[in-house]
């Protein structure tokens, strides 16, 4: 397998059905190992997981009886797979069928680049497909790598394609923060020398979930204590 894709399930019925069936249309689907990890969900997303499972061997399902959190969740998935590259899909987000592709295409064609990421677009439609994009959706705000642009915003975000080789230099998500690991990683991986690469493309959506872990409403005062935080650690490493 090429690929794994990293899947954290919690309380995610209403946003599952369109989700796999945006998952197994990748056009290297067959080159991929899809790790759906329940993380003690209270839903029955099995009973819709299930038919799946039954008919692609490349998906694997396994649940948790605790949540760990969904940096704990993706740690487990990627000790507990073996592929060159790795991606994560987020339930509620919509993927461009070429997209895991053209990612990995950038990581084949180009040793030096470490982590690959691309444009989206903001919805805040649930579930909207990526055919029904058009010139009223808004980008979702990133830019091409640079070492100073990672202290202001998280590049790569919601779907990157990296080097599971980054895990040995690097370590893995800490669970130190509940919605800012992935960006505490890649700026670790960035004081470290890791180069990364923007595809110019629009290839995902990314959904403005009002009930998401990073945009809920009510979470916001401890999101925005975590980018401080995130930033302050990294400052001293990257504003020279």
């Amino acid at each position: 397998m090429k690929v794994t894709v990293l899947t954290s399930i919690f309380r995610g019925n209403k946003h599952l059905p369109s989700f796999l069936q945006d998952i197994i249309k990748q056009t290297i689907f067959d080159q991929c190992e899809w790790f759906l990890l329940d993380a003690a969900s209270p839903d029955d997303e099995y009973s819709i997981i299930q038919p799946y499972l039954k008919q692609y061997k490349n998906i694997k399902y396994e649940r948790l009886e605790q949540d760990p959190g969904i940096y704990g969740c993706w740690n487990y998935m990627i000790k507990n797979s073996d592929s060159d590259y790795l991606t994560n899909a987020n339930i509620d987000d919509r993927l461009h069928p070429a997209c895991i592709e053209k990612h990995v295409k950038e990581l084949n064609d180009d040793y030096n680049i470490d982590v690959v990421y691309c444009y989206n677009v903001r919805s805040h439609t649930p579930n909207l497909k990526p055919e029904d994009i058009n010139s009223s959706h808004e980008l979702f705000v990133t830019a091409p790598f640079h070492p100073k642009l990672m202290l202001q915003c998280n590049l790569p975000h919601s779907h990157p394609v990296w080097r599971r080789s980054l895990h040995d230099k690097f370590g893995y998500f800490s669970t130190e923060y509940v919605s800012g690991s992935d960006w505490d990683f890649w700026l670790r991986c960035t004081v470290g020398g890791t180069q990364m690469r923007l595809i110019k493309q629009v290839l995902g959506i990314y959904y403005q979930n009002p009930e998401g872990m990073s945009t809920k409403e009510e979470n916001m005062e401890r999101n925005l204590q975590e980018v401080f935080d995130i930033r302050h650690k990294y400052t001293k490493f990257l504003n020279k």
